[in-house]
This record gives C-alpha cells, structure tokens and sequence, in this order.
C-alpha cells in the first residue's frame, strides 16, 4: 500500500473556503423542493466550488497527471452518490452512443469482484475514449480526487515501481460527502456501493 499523503495546500484557509462554498451549495439543494429540477443548480455549483478546492491545491502541489494518461480509468470508483450518477447519466445521454455507453456499464457490473484485483484486470472505463473521459464534467467525486506525484506510468499495476507510486486523494470531506448521500436520498436517487452498478440501475 502506498502511504498516506498530506498536502499542506489541502489544509489552507483558501481550500477550506471552496470546501465551505461546496456545503453551503449542497445545503440551499437540500432546502430546496425534493426534485432533481429544483436542486439542479444548487448541485452544479457544488461541484464548481470542489473543482476550484482542486485547482487550489493541484497549484501548489504540481501532480504528474498528464492528458491520457489513464490508469486511474482502469478502475471501478466505489462509494457513489445518487446526485452523481444522474449528472452523470444526464451528460452520457447527452451524447452520441449513449445506449452502447450503459450496456458496457451493465455488463462490467455482472464482472465486479474484488477491488484490489479488477483495477488489475486492465479493463477501461466505458467513458474513456481515445485516451479521455467523454463525461469529464460530470465525473464523480471518486474519479476527481485521483492524483499523482510519482511519474503516472506507475499507477499502472503492471509496473515494477508500483509500489512506490504517491496518489493523494483530494476527497472531500466526510461531511460533504454524507451531504451529497443525504440529498441523493432526498431526492429519491439511489446511491451506488460502485460506479459500475450504480450506472447499470439507471440503464
């Protein structure tokens, strides 16, 4: 196991702002109408002030993630809220080959085993295309918070140097993400113990 990572940037007074201004989001969607239409903005706001808490830190801590380099699409994310799988559903039925998209989720979902060996496997993530996640705006919290310091040929598992690889996760905190379970209960969107699952149920 790699070892726990702490960037410094992570615990700043500019990244607890973006991480607030994600709360408050999440909070006004909660007391807003239990309808997916009505927290829609609220949402998308959310995850704006969490893409700006990542920019923050990714600005002060350089990772080594490069434009198709895609190891970390070789994954089955786990812990998925019901609001993100509908942003998620929403912008691959947005586009071309959306039908071929959610039967390859429903068929990796009859594949799912054991989280240490499937990344193993090799086997890509519906969404990647050509070397780049086709519903990139819309990944979930578990694709976003995926970094690396080391060189991004060892988050390959195949790699000799493995081992030695540094991926911090930019996750936010528990209470965000229990906020995002809450409003996905509120609204009637079911949570997902994995990506894969999670989007062969909306198929």
């Amino acid at each position: 196991m790699p070892p726990t990572i702490t960037l410094d940037a992570a615990a700043s007074p500019e990244a607890k702002r973006h991480l607030d201004a994600m709360l408050r989001a999440l909070q006004d969607a909660l007391r807003k109408p239990p309808r997916w239409e009505a927290a829609r903005d609220d949402v998308e706001r959310a995850f704006l002030a969490y893409e700006a808490y990542i920019a923050h830190v990714v600005s002060r801590h350089p990772m080594s993630c490069r434009e198709t380099c895609t190891a970390c699409c070789h994954d089955n994310p786990r812990g998925v809220s019901g609001v993100e799988l509908r942003r998620l559903q929403e912008s691959i039925l947005s586009r071309p080959g959306a039908g071929s998209t959610m039967m390859r989720f429903a068929q990796l979902a009859t594949q799912r085993g054991d989280p240490s060996t499937w990344r193993a496997r090799g086997v890509p993530c519906p969404l990647l295309k050509d070397g780049r996640c086709s519903a990139y705006v819309a990944r979930p919290v578990a694709c976003r918070a995926f970094f690396a310091l080391t060189p991004p040929e060892w988050c390959s598992p195949g790699h000799e140097r493995h081992g030695e690889r540094l991926n911090p996760h930019l996750e936010p905190p528990a209470v965000l993400v229990q906020a995002l379970r809450v409003l996905s209960d509120r609204l009637g969107l079911a949570n997902a113990d994995d990506l894969h699952s999670g989007m062969a149920r909306l198929g």
